[in-house]
């Protein structure tokens, strides 16, 4: 409980306003919906860098500090499946409600960490928001909060994995750890489309500029930054989808390596 409450607090010193709105594609055979949550802009007493003058140049620019939270959606006929679940259970109930979705037939949640605004939707008014649903955590963030509030109230439904491993068929886990202990990465795949859920690898637009600008939010900034400028360097002009539960527009299109660091093209919503 004392880990939530340190990461509330962290989220009260940004500036927040919930409005949903969603973005549709097919990834394959599969149904995908993007879901912002909220809109925030994080405090740029937060940013960390190198050259604190340069900071201070890329944080004047327009929206540098600009974020979101983002909750994704897949159909994939046989599955109903959510990654994360975002920070306000109403506004997702709400969202979900927008596209037809009942909480009851959401069957399987993965969640990349612990952090608050991650897992906060998982319960609503002390109750399972999916009681129907299997919750995957990685084994290394259950280790991490064995005391949370979600832990308790899915008793049988938490579902923990290794690294790297099928969690179904048709869903990878990917290590990323840094940002948490056990920060992970899902890859989606359906008829040879892949679709990258990256979690908190980036937290602002800035961070595409230079990766090695952060965030006090990482649990380790050393590892966060080796594993965000591999996944930048390994994605970027890939062709695989990347769904950012921090990115703007709700958080899903495709990077882009340019002159000055890496660019993301985002689909349009709705």
């Amino acid at each position: 409980m004392k880990k939530f409450f340190s990461i509330m607090a962290m989220l009260f010193l940004t500036t927040c306003l919930f409005a949903a709105n969603t973005v549709n594609m097919k990834l394959g055979k599969f149904d995908v919906t993007a879901i912002k949550i909220q809109s925030m802009n994080h405090k740029k007493e937060l940013f960390r860098y190198k050259d604190t003058k340069k900071l201070e140049e890329f944080l004047n620019q327009t929206d540098s500090n600009a974020s979101a939270i983002n909750v994704f959606y897949v159909d994939t006929g046989d599955h109903k499946i959510l990654f994360d679940t975002g920070i306000n259970a109403p506004a997702l109930l709400e969202a979900l409600k927008s596209i037809n979705v009942e909480p009851k037939s959401i069957d399987t949640i993965c969640i990349t960490h612990m952090h608050y605004d991650h897992i906060a939707g998982l319960i609503n008014d002390y109750n399972k928001t999916f009681p129907k649903a299997n919750v995957y955590i990685a084994q290394e963030e259950i280790d991490a909060n064995k005391t949370s509030e979600v832990l308790l109230a899915y008793p049988n439904r938490i579902k923990s994995f290794k690294q790297n491993e099928q969690i179904l068929p048709f869903i990878k886990s990917v290590p990323a750890f840094g940002h948490t202990l056990g920060h992970t990465m899902f890859e989606v795949t359906s008829e040879g489309q892949t679709m990258l859920v990256w979690g908190d690898i980036l937290h602002a637009p800035i961070q595409f500029q230079d990766p090695e600008i952060f965030l006090v939010y990482d649990t380790d900034p050393i590892q966060a930054l080796s594993v965000r400028k591999k996944v930048l360097k390994d994605y970027a002009d890939s062709g695989k989808y990347i769904a950012g539960a921090h990115l703007l527009n709700c958080g899903i299109g495709k990077l882009q390596k340019d002159e000055s660091g890496y660019k993301f093209v985002f689909l349009k919503a709705e």
